[in-house]
């Protein structure tokens, strides 16, 4: 066995990438998606990469299957079953008005409304004391009431289930007995304090886990009879990896698994390069993902909100808005709106020939001379320019303007759409974007790098190799991953006593997940970090916690305070250094090192002329201009370009705007730097 697999499925293509290990060299399949069984996408690919199932030596896989379930609300039936007298927490949630003054303000929608919650009797104490036992007989009540709604999962978050999880574990196991279901439990999915927020957590895992589990299976099952003889790692929200037997049981840690696989390539396209604050940019047939890399690190969260739903869950931060190559193109109320709809795979943009009507991002770039008309879509994709001008003609003449000029403002209107979702993870946080490299990638990123670089007055663009498949390329980059947290409510004065007990227990469950893996005899390293806060205080900041603050924190406190006062300042911009410090919840990551992969050699590029010279030229409007641009297969690149040109490849079509300049770097990758 001598391959490296991983494969991102998109909303218009599913990539991906092939490294030959012997040969350390990678390659690139690209198949269309197919959304009504996505299956189907992931094995055509397989075939597409003409390599045989059983040589395959790792595969790891990104999906969204748990996320478009979520997003398009087509979960499972879940029943909440929690303590006596606690049934109207998920209900309530939180009284806090994100939009205060909006008078239009409506409440998201619940996954779970109060005729699905079931109330049993038992108690635990906040300290983790029984107060009252497990009541079976309710118990077994509440299964039958299950029985009778025709649920497909449960989710159970009994009070104070995050200080001891056995009477949770208890009603799970009965219920699980008497149903068949899959249950989920809070102490397992966040066992962390703050009822609405754990009940919610453990709601959404058990909303997605059927759907989750039927994927995995099928999925697992198709590769077994391509001839794939390894397990199948699926890509988790933080970044690293896990065997799908292991995310069966852990579906809520998969809602990101397919856009962070670009922000882990781009953490270790950086390092390779010595760059270490990016802003990545991935833009696909569908959304527009922005991220960033900070010091060298990926931001991962403890805490997000999806569809206004609160989730305790690491993830990768990733901001994602709908504008994507087929982002529609329509007039709505007498105004023109870019995205957040999209054509998808089928019928796609109108310049696909699949039927596809109304206009779309991608349109309005062939249109313009953006993508030559000689170019061909994941190598094979011819695309037809008359198919686009006379989509967008439809639209122009509601505005009396003619194709191109429709085709122009649009850009604009989707630019200005991804700069202020820039903007929102930078400039809003006290950082400057043009202190940052903008790495872009995806099928669409290096079509809109230097002018949505233009928009933020960044100089310097990174374009990776195999931008169109970066995301995939970005999975092996990754590790085996788990992280485990625990509520550890304490005052820094009483912490050290408990704090190495503590974390050995939550080392001990992640070095099993880890077993459950298979990697057993590879380096494995733990990192440890608290949640700390001002005493008083509802919210916490993440710290890490080096081996020897663990092991000695009353020697330590004094720098750890001192940590956290200039972390709270950054972060907020002011610090309160004479107030009292206390922990929250302790967390920690065990991470498994894999082989890394060969680095990007730019496979996958279109065939380069024989002298190394562009092939030809070819002409793009920009702001009413009309543009001459060399046209250069991205392999012939050997030194400096000077733009107005575009650079060619089976994955990727990359612009370098007037004024810019493309050079190749280290592993393939090629940087663009504001003359």
């Amino acid at each position: 066995m001598a391959y490296r697999v991983a494969i991102d499925i998109g909303g218009t293509f599913t990539d991906l990438v092939l490294e030959d290990v012997s040969a350390g060299r990678l390659s690139t399949a690209k198949v269309l998606s197919t959304p009504g069984h996505l299956v189907d996408g992931v094995v055509a690919a397989v075939r597409a990469s003409e390599v045989p199932a059983a040589e395959i030596e790792l595969f790891v896989h990104g999906t969204t299957a748990g996320l478009n379930a979520l997003l398009e609300r087509r979960g499972a039936k879940v029943a909440l079953v929690t303590t006596r007298g606690f049934r109207d927490v998920y209900p309530i949630g939180r009284g806090n008005r994100p939009q205060m003054y909006d008078l239009h303000y409506v409440k998201p929608e619940a996954l779970v409304d109060r005729a699905m919650i079931f109330e049993v009797d038992e108690r635990i104490a906040a300290d983790g004391r029984e107060l009252e036992p497990v009541d079976l007989a309710s118990v077994d009540r509440t299964a039958e009431a299950i029985a009778a709604g025709g649920f497909d999962a449960v989710a159970v978050s009994l009070l104070h289930g995050y200080a001891d999880g056995a009477h949770e574990q208890q009603v799970a196991d009965r219920l699980a007995e008497k149903l068949g279901l899959p249950v989920v439990t809070s102490h397992v999915v966040a066992p962390e304090w703050r009822e609405y927020e754990r009940t919610s957590t453990t709601v959404m895992s058990a909303y997605i886990t059927p759907i989750m589990r039927r994927y995995l299976d099928e999925l697992t099952r198709a590769l077994a009879a391509e001839g794939l003889q390894v397990p199948v790692y699926i890509t988790e929200s933080n970044g690293g990896m896990m065997s799908a037997a292991v995310a069966d049981d852990k579906a809520i840690l998969t809602l990101f698994s397919g856009p962070v696989g670009g922000v882990v390539g781009t953490r270790a396209a950086g390092a390779a390069l010595g760059l270490e604050d990016l802003i990545t940019i991935d833009m696909g047939g569908t959304s527009f993902d922005v991220s960033l890399v900070r010091g060298g690190e990926a931001g991962v969260m403890s805490e997000f909100e999806l569809q206004g739903l609160p989730v305790l869950a690491p993830a990768v931060e990733v901001h994602t808005i709908g504008a994507g190559g087929g982002s529609l193109i329509r007039e709505v109320g007498g105004a023109l709106r870019v995205g957040p709809e999209s054509a998808g795979a089928r019928p796609g943009p109108a310049s696909y020939g699949n039927g596809g009507a109304e206009p779309t991002i991608t349109d309005a770039n062939v249109a313009l001379g953006r993508l030559p008309s000689g170019q061909r879509l994941a190598g094979s994709m011819e695309l037809d320019r008359d198919a686009a001008i006379a989509a967008l003609e439809q639209v122009g003449a509601r505005f009396g303007i003619g194709a191109t000029e429709l085709a122009e403002q649009a850009l604009e209107i989707a630019h200005f759409a991804m700069a202020e979702a820039i903007r929102e993870l930078t400039i809003e946080r006290g950082l400057d974007p043009r202190d940052f490299v903008l790495c872009a990638f995806g099928g669409a990123g290096g079509l809109h790098a230097t002018a949505l670089a233009e928009e933020l007055e960044i100089r310097r663009v990174l374009v990776p190799a195999m931008p169109g498949a970066f995301s995939a390329w970005g999975m092996l980059q990754g590790d085996v991953r788990h992280d485990a947290v625990q509520t550890f409510y304490r005052s820094l004065e009483r912490a050290p006593a408990d704090l190495p007990g503590a974390a050995a227990e939550l080392e001990q469950r992640v070095a099993g997940l880890l077993a459950a893996d298979g990697v057993d005899g590879r380096p494995v390293r733990f990192e440890v970090a608290g949640d700390l806060r001002y005493l008083g205080q509802e919210y916490t900041l993440t710290l890490p916690l080096a081996e020897h603050e663990v092991a000695d924190l009353a020697a330590h406190s004094d720098a750890l305070v001192a940590r956290f006062h200039a972390a709270y300042h950054e972060r907020y911009g002011h610090a309160s250094a004479d107030q009292p410090v206390e922990f929250v919840a302790i967390r920690i990551a065990a991470i498994a090192e894999l082989e890394r992969s060969a680095n990007g050699d730019g496979g996958g590029a279109a065939p380069a002329a024989a002298d190394g010279s562009p092939l030809g030229s070819s002409t793009y409007l920009q702001d009413g201009a009309e543009l001459e641009a060399a046209l250069w297969p991205r392999a012939a690149i050997a030194g400096p370009v000077q733009g107005p040109a575009i650079v060619l490849e089976q994955t990727c079509t990359t612009v370098v705007g007037p004024g810019w300049t493309a050079r190749p770097v280290a592993d393939g990758h090629l940087l663009l730097e504001k003359d």
